[in-house]
């Protein structure tokens, strides 16, 4: 079974994670919004999901155009299962 490893930022507002997903993308990061995972408490029902490679790249970002993120976790799938580890606090 093969394991998939992703970053996930959690974001205050839907129109952060709109917002957030605009300027990523046009900067050539590969970043889309999903819904915030039921495991992760936040504050809005959707979520940045994005490569690990872009994380500074996309925090860096976020902090430049003054859009606030609450947490980054670093999920890993295998199969069926998700498990979440948050790295740090927004």
């Amino acid at each position: 079974m093969a394991e998939s490893v992703y970053g996930v930022a959690l974001v205050p507002s839907t129109r952060q994670a709109m917002e957030g997903e605009k300027l990523a993308k046009a900067a050539g990061l590969a970043v889309r919004i999903i819904p915030t995972p039921g495991k992760l408490d936040a504050s809005c029902g959707f979520s940045l999901r994005y490569e690990l490679v872009d994380e500074a790249a996309l925090t860096a970002l976020l902090d430049e155009e003054g859009l606030a993120w609450v947490a980054l976790y670093h999920a890993c799938r295998q199969g069926l299962t998700v498990t979440y580890t948050k790295i740090r606090e927004g």
